[in-house]
C-alpha cells in the first residue's frame, strides 16, 4: 500500500492564433487519404490491463477510476432493439432542432451547449459511443457544432467530486467527454462562420474565414489525465500528420494516465518509426503505472533488437527496454493459478527468445536495468516452474513457454549470486538518482545480499529531511530492504532516521483521518517514510522499538497507524507489555474499518479480554464490523 502520486498539471484550449501556425512534418510519417469517418472503437480493456490490483496510491490519481472502469468491457447495446431505436428517434429531432436554430436561428453557442448536454447524458460512454458517435456526426457532417464541442470541454467537469467518483458518469463529464471524441470526426474548424442566409453572401463569407486545425487542440487536451484517453483516441481517428504530430509533441511533457493514454494511442498508429522515441522516453513521469505503459510496448515493439543494442540502437533505449521487460515480468510475477485467470502479459509474445535475449545482453553488458530484469526472470521462471511441477498450471499456452525457457535456469541463479550482485552494489555505492536507487535497492533486499547493508545505513544517516514524493518512494525502499536483511544494526539508525525527518509529534496532534491523503498532500512524503520504517522495525522484531509503534498508533494518517499496528504484532506478540493491549482496545474504535480489523486480530491474538465491552459497543455503533466484532468475541471464549 502507498500512498497518493502527484497530479498532472490541468490544461486549456488554445487560442485560434496558435492554430494558425504550421508545424515542420516530424519523422517518415505516411498520412492516409481521406476516407468516410469511422465511429472511434474501444481498446479490449484486457489489451493494457496489468494483473496486479493499483495500490491506493495510484487510486487517488487524476483519471485512475476512469481509466480502470474503462477497461471492464461493458456490455454492448444492441442498436436495433425497439427501445434504443426509439431513443434514438427522439435523439434525433431535439438534436436536429438544436443544430437548426444554431445555424439559420441565431442560437447562441453556449444556449446551445446547455441544451445540448443533458441530451447526451444516455449512458455509459463505453458503451454508447459505437452507437451515439456516428449518429451526432450523420445529423451533422457540417461540423456546426465544433464550437459547441469546444464550449462544453472548455466548462470542465463538477467540482467537489470525491476522489471515489467517476467524472465521466456525471452529466457534465459525460457529455464533456463525448464532445472530445467528436472532434475526431472534425480535422479543422472555421474561426469566422457566416452569418448571412443567401448563397453569395455565404461564398463571400466562406471566402474570408479562416480554418485552424483541431489536432492542435487535441494535443493540449490529451495532457489532461480526465480527458487524454478520448483526446488520444480523436487524433488517431484524424490519421493525419498534424495529429500523429501532436501525439509525439505531448509524449515528452504528459505525464501519469496521459501518458499511458498517448503510448497505447502512438502504438495504433503503427508506425514503427516511433518506436525509437516512445521506447526513449515512455517510462518518464508515470510513476506507479509502469505496467500500464510497458505492457503495450512489449506487445508490439521488437525489444529484442533493441535488448541486443543492434544497429544503431541508443544505450538509453537498451535500457528502457531492459525496464519494460522489467516491469511486465513483475506483473506477470505470479502463476494464475485456477480457471478464469487471464494470460500472463509476458506470455503474450514469444517467451523464450525475449528471455534469452535479455540474458544475453545482461551477461555482455550488464547495467542495473537489465540486471534487476534478470532477477525478476528468475523469480517467475522459479515461481511458475514450481507451480507446474505441482499440477496447478497445465495450460499448454503457458507450460510450453516456461520449458523451453527453464533450462536457463542455473545460468540466471549463477549470474545473480556473483557478477549481478555486483552490479546492483555498485550502482548503490554510485549514489545515484532516485529514480535508479529504488528498483536497485528492492532486488537487493529481495536477495538479502549482506553487503548492502552499510550503504543503506549510511544513505539514511546522512538523510536529514525528505523534500518529495519520489525520493520518500526512494527512502521507504531502503527501509524496507533493511527490514529483510533482518540485521538488528539497523535499528537504531531506523529510529534515529524517524526522529530526524518525520514531524512524529506534530502530526500525533491532528485529528485522525478515515481516509487516506488526498492527492498532493504536502504530508505523503512523511507518511511514506514513517509507515516504511515501522514496518523495517517489526520485521527486525527489536524490542526498543515497541515505543517508536506505540506512538505511531497516534498518527492522524490511517496509513500509518496500520503499519504501526502490524508492527507491534511482531514486537510484542504475547502483549507482556500493557500498553499494547491498551493500544490495541483503543484503535478498536479507530475512524478506518481497515485498521479497525487488524486490531480486532491483536485482541485475538492477546486474548484480552479486557475488550469484550468495546467489542459489544461496535456492534451496536458500526453495524459493517458486526460479523468481525462477533467472531473476535468467539474468539475470546
Amino acid at each position: 500500500m502507498r500512498m497518493p502520486d502527484t497530479h498532472p498539471q490541468q490544461t486549456e484550449l488554445p487560442d485560434s492564433s496558435d492554430n494558425e501556425k504550421t508545424e515542420p512534418a516530424l519523422l517518415r510519417i505516411a498520412e492516409k487519404p481521406e476516407e468516410p469517418a469511422q465511429p472511434v472503437t474501444s481498446r479490449p480493456p484486457a489489451e493494457a490491463s496489468p494483473m496486479t490490483s493499483p495500490s491506493p496510491r495510484i487510486m487517488e490519481r487524476p483519471g485512475t477510476i476512469e481509466h480502470l472502469a474503462a477497461r471492464r468491457l461493458p456490455p454492448e447495446i444492441d442498436a436495433n432493439t425497439p427501445e434504443i431505436k426509439q431513443q434514438l428517434a427522439r435523439l434525433r429531432t431535439e438534436i436536429t432542432r438544436l443544430l437548426t436554430s444554431l445555424r439559420w436561428e441565431g442560437a447562441s453557442v453556449e444556449e446551445t451547449a446547455k441544451q445540448l448536454i443533458p441530451l447526451l447524458n444516455v449512458g455509459s460512454i463505453q458503451q454508447w459511443k459505437p452507437i451515439l458517435l456516428p449518429f451526432l456526426h450523420e445529423i451533422d457532417r457540417a461540423g456546426n457544432f465544433i464550437p459547441v464541442w469546444l464550449y462544453i470541454i472548455d466548462q470542465g467537469d463538477p467540482k467537489d467530486l470525491s476522489p471515489q467518483t467517476n467524472p465521466a458518469d456525471t452529466v457534465e463529464g459525460r457529455a464533456r467527454r463525448f464532445a472530445v471524441l467528436m472532434l475526431g470526426y472534425h480535422k479543422t474548424i472555421t474561426t469566422e462562420q457566416p452569418k448571412a442566409i443567401g448563397f453569395a453572401r455565404q461564398i463571400a463569407n466562406q471566402n474570408n474565414a479562416k480554418s485552424a486545425d483541431l489536432a492542435r487542440v487535441l494535443g493540449k487536451l490529451v495532457l489532461d489525465p480526465n480527458l487524454s484517453m478520448y483526446a488520444a483516441q480523436a487524433l488517431v481517428q484524424h490519421e493525419t500528420t498534424s495529429a500523429m504530430q501532436a501525439l509525439i509533441s505531448a509524449l515528452k511533457e504528459a505525464e501519469g494516465w496521459a501518458k499511458v493514454d498517448i503510448v497505447e494511442s502512438c502504438l495504433e498508429l503503427k508506425q514503427e518509426d516511433f518506436y525509437d522515441i516512445l521506447l526513449a522516453g515512455a517510462l518518464e513521469r508515470v510513476n506507479g503505472l509502469e505496467s500500464y505503459v510497458a505492457i503495450p510496448l512489449y506487445r508490439k515493439v521488437p525489444l529484442e533488437r533493441y535488448l541486443r543494442g543492434e544497429g544503431k540502437v541508443s544505450l538509453v533505449q537498451t535500457q528502457q527496454a531492459a525496464l519494460i521487460v522489467h516491469h511486465v515480468l513483475q506483473d506477470s510475477i505470479n502463476p494464475p493459478i485456477g480457471e478464469g485467470k487471464p494470460q500472463p502479459s509476458i506470455l503474450q509474445r514469444p517467451f523464450p527468445e525475449l528471455a534469452q535475449a535479455l540474458f544475453e545482453s545482461t551477461r555482455s553488458n550488464p547495467i542495473w536495468q537489465n540486471t534487476v530484469a534478470v532477477h525478476r526472470l528468475g523469480t517467475l521462471l522459479g515461481r511458475y516452474w514450481t507451480a507446474i511441477s505441482r499440477g496447478e498450471l497445465r495450460d499448454p499456452a503457458i507450460v510450453d513457454p516456461i520449458y523451453q525457457t527453464v533450462p536457463m535456469m542455473p545460468e540466471v541463479e549463477r549470474w545473480m549470486a556473483g557478477p549481478g550482485r555486483d552490479v546492483l552494489l555498485t550502482t548503490v555505492q554510485a549514489k545515484p538518482g532516485e529514480e535508479t536507487l529504488t528498483p536497485t535497492v528492492r532486488v537487493l533486499g529481495e536477495l538479502r545480499e549482506p553487503r548492502a547493508i552499510s550503504p543503506l545505513l549510511r544513505h539514511l544517516e546522512t538523510t536529514t529531511t525528505v523534500t518529495g514524493h519520489v525520493q520518500a518512494l526512494t527512502l521507504g525502499a531502503m527501509c524496507d530492504a533493511l527490514g529483510q536483511f533482518a540485521d538488528r544494526r539497523a535499528a537504531p539508525v531506523l529510529q534515529q532516521f524517524l526522529q530526524r525527518v518525520v514531524a512524529i509529534d506534530r502530526r500525533s496532534n491532528l485529528p485522525r483521518r478515515a481516509d487516506n491523503l488526498p492527492t498532493g498532500d504536502p504530508e505523503i512524503p512523511g507518511s511514506i517514510v514513517y509507515a516504511s520504517a515501522l514496518r523495517a522495525l517489526g520485521l527486525l522484531g527489536d524490542q526498543s522499538a515497541l515505543n517508536d509503534a506505540l506512538r505511531a498508533v497516534n498518527d492522524f494518517d490511517p496509513y500509518v497507524r496500520i503499519q504501526a499496528l502490524e508492527a507491534i504484532k511482531r514486537l510484542d506478540p504475547n502483549g507482556e507489555d500493557p500498553r499494547s493491549r491498551q493500544v490495541a482496545r483503543e484503535a478498536l474504535n479507530d475512524p478506518r474499518e481497515n485498521n479497525i480489523r487488524v486490531a480486532a486480530q491483536l485482541v485475538q491474538q492477546y486474548r484480552d479480554n479486557e475488550a469484550r465491552s468495546i467489542l459489544q459497543q461496535l456492534i451496536e455503533t458500526r453495524p459493517t464490523l458486526s460479523g468481525l466484532a462477533y467472531e473476535t468475541l468467539r474468539h475470546l471464549g
